[in-house]
């Protein structure tokens, strides 16, 4: 089941950047991200509350403390900056610029259970980030340094929630429970912010409401609810590859959809990238494979 999870998320969030970009042409973004977590979320506690034999247990204080850190993480600073830098940033090159997430990932794993990740890895990490260097040369000129700093932190957000949530107990409701607690805070971001200001019915287009329509279900329901399963229960450096697939699917599913040009840096960063995968993966199960420490015997 872990490894069904992530390859849902190599393939569902590889098209959510094109979901994303199309809906906030129309939509104010952090609104959106609110409206798409709290409605994707609701949806899923409503089905786990009425079709269980058992109701699922309310989360407690900590527990309900910890779901909001992971939530304002992942969803209102990791999704919300990215939906922002997309307003201005084409899709493909957000992808690729947010493809440095598995670099922090496993760094940030790293320094939490202070080891040194394995050689394999590493060398994954840095034939991945070769692989983006090579991708994005076709797109950069397209992303300013405020929005390329804006996709930036938001991949640290996400690289810090993820391994954040690695230490919490995974219950059938915690994803849609994290998705309810982010929508919400995102909805509050976006009004402060005053996007209620810029929001009108009237000026939403077609293609918004389907790319919002596509996140809500593809990108939330399934995609993210499939990423808190398998961040929990799969090595970090192996969760960490989605970073480096995701931007590939972008990548192809604009030259399909899009027409955008499919050029030798893109071929050239793509084999680069599952070549990194490949190590990761193999780093991954190297330090699985590894006798314990003594202080963890």
């Amino acid at each position: 089941m872990p490894w069904i999870t992530l390859g849902i998320v190599y393939v569902v969030w590889g098209s959510t950047y094109l979901g994303i970009r199309v809906a906030v042409a129309t939509i104010p973004p952090y609104l959106m991200t609110g409206a798409r977590y709290l409605i994707a979320g609701s949806c899923i506690f409503a089905l786990q509350w009425f079709t269980s034999k058992r109701r699922p247990p309310m989360p407690t204080r900590e527990e309900l403390l910890r779901v909001s850190v992971v939530a304002i993480l992942l969803i209102v600073i990791g999704n919300g900056l990215l939906c922002v830098a997309e307003t201005r940033v084409e899709s493909g090159t957000s992808a690729l610029l947010l493809a440095s997430t598995p670099i922090w990932m496993v760094l940030f794993d790293a320094a939490r259970a202070r080891t040194t990740p394995s050689a394999l890895a590493i060398a994954g990490v840095i034939l991945g980030t070769i692989g983006i260097v090579a991708l994005v040369g076709r797109g950069a000129g397209h992303a300013d340094l405020l929005y390329a700093g804006t996709i930036m932190v938001a991949s640290i957000s996400w690289a810090l929630g993820s391994v954040y949530a690695r230490g919490m107990e995974h219950r059938p409701t915690t994803a849609s429970l994290e998705m309810v607690v982010g929508g919400a805070i995102a909805l509050a971001v976006g009004l402060l912010a005053g996007e209620s200001r810029q929001f009108a019915f009237q000026t939403i287009t077609a293609a918004s409401l389907w790319g919002m329509l596509w996140l809500i279900t593809a990108g939330s329901m399934l995609g993210y609810s499939a990423y808190a399963f398998a961040v929990r229960t799969l090595p970090t450096a192996t969760v960490a590859t989605t970073g480096y697939v995701n931007p590939m699917i972008a990548v192809l599913l604009g030259a399909l959809l899009l027409r955008e040009a499919v050029t030798w840096n893109v071929l050239a960063g793509g084999a680069t990238i599952v070549a990194s995968v490949i190590l990761i993966l193999l780093g991954s199960r190297t330090e699985r494979d590894a006798p314990p420490s003594p202080e963890e015997i």
